[in-house]
């Protein structure tokens, strides 16, 4: 074992835990949106999370207006009509497109 008063070893810790972080899964009208997490701020916000690469923050009244915005973006990117809602509650799978001509 290395002896803790050997002076070539660091004096303060070279890997650090920053914390506690809580994340929340995103969910409207009842079902999760993928690759939407959100985690509460102070003063009433909170951070949206896409795909863990991408961060935006918010007041409670934006993302309540964002959100749902959000999901429907996601869920026809996914491939899906639009997320679930209480209109739709069982989006069908869009349909292929029709292949586009040449203007020859």
């Amino acid at each position: 074992m290395d002896d803790p008063t050997d002076p070539r070893l660091p004096t303060e810790p070279a890997v650090s835990y920053p914390g506690p972080f809580e994340q929340h899964d995103v969910v409207v009208s009842g079902h999760a949106v993928p690759f939407l997490t959100a985690t509460p701020r102070d003063g009433g916000a909170v951070r949206l999370h896409l795909d863990r690469r991408f961060a935006l923050d918010l007041t409670v009244a934006e993302a309540e207006r964002v959100v749902p915005f959000m999901a429907h973006c996601l869920a026809v990117a996914l491939g899906h009509t639009c997320h679930p809602c209480p209109e739709v509650p069982e989006p069908p799978p869009l349909r292929a497109a029709a292949p586009v001509h040449s203007l020859r």
